[in-house]
């Protein structure tokens, strides 16, 4: 998705004194204080991040106010949406469901997907998304953990990166993804990846995503042998549809501290591969 810095005339607020216009490095500052005020963990690096695979739009009032933000992340034949915010003193006039809408607009006639939070979640069913998955959100200082051992499992080296690319081809956020990974494990059978979870900053700290494995065995040993080689480490993990037995995450240190839907609007399409057990992050998917 090519960026715009120029004004969006197709985007407008039905509130006269709010303009809209496509979101650009020079909105990074205020996106990050926006989100610090609701408590998330974003840096500005990981706002920035946002540009490289997707649109984003602003919502700024007549003096020059960040109101709100959102974000429509390409994954070539499907798109998702997130960090849709709206500034808390500007709750309750509809803005939240204009930005969707404009997002929506922006991904064409894509399947969409998002993470949706408690309070989101009805307004996302009234414009026709329904819950696909359930997304746990777990993080915690990483304790100490026994290496796992599995057959096939070793790190990922630099002369991975074409093969890691492969396992979700022509997707500029499993590609960027590829790309910011600090450390990695994958699934070598016979020198062809069948799996892998990647190590990234972000946050607070760390986040282990995307994590692709088509056995619960396979991505608890990608994730188990991550752990192993960061003790010590603040990480977050945003499993889909996990196993309820988290006895394993927990005695690495880990707590599930949100449970929230994933919701989908069309039939998202079949990706080839392994599957993805572990999210990049929530708001990329």
């Amino acid at each position: 998705m090519p960026q715009d810095a120029t004004a969006a005339p197709h985007l407008s607020s039905r509130d006269a004194t709010l303009g809209y216009r496509r979101f650009d490095t020079q909105d990074l500052d205020d996106a990050l204080q926006l989100s610090r005020r609701l408590g998330w963990p974003h840096r500005r690096e990981d706002w920035a991040q946002m540009l490289e695979v997707g649109q984003g739009i602003v919502l700024r009032s007549d003096s020059g106010e960040l109101v709100g933000t959102g974000f429509c992340t390409d994954h070539g034949n499907m798109a998702t949406l997130g960090l849709i915010i709206v500034d808390d003193a500007w709750q309750g006039r509809g803005l939240g469901r204009e930005i969707l809408v404009h997002l929506m607009a922006l991904a064409g006639e894509r399947p969409l997907a998002l993470v949706a939070t408690t309070a989101g979640a009805p307004l996302y069913r009234k414009l026709g998304f329904e819950t696909c998955n359930l997304v746990c959100q777990y993080q915690g200082i990483i304790e100490p953990t026994p290496a796992p051992s599995l057959p096939h499992l070793r790190p990922a080296i630099a002369s991975d990166w074409e093969a890691l690319l492969a396992l979700v081809p022509d997707n500029p956020v499993h590609a960027l993804a590829v790309r910011e990974a600090t450390h990695g494990m994958v699934l070598d059978v016979d020198g062809r990846l069948e799996g892998c979870a990647l190590w990234r900053d972000f946050g607070r700290g760390h986040h282990i995503g995307p994590v692709l494995a088509d056995s619960d065995t396979a991505a608890r040993a990608l994730i188990q042998a991550l752990f192993a080689e960061h003790e010590g480490s603040f990480v977050r993990l945003d499993l889909v549809d996990p196993d309820p037995n988290d006895d394993w995450l927990q005695s690495a240190g880990l707590r599930c501290v949100d449970r929230i839907e994933r919701m989908r609007r069309g039939e998202l399409p079949e990706i080839p591969g392994p599957t993805r057990v572990g999210l990049t992050t929530q708001t990329m998917g």
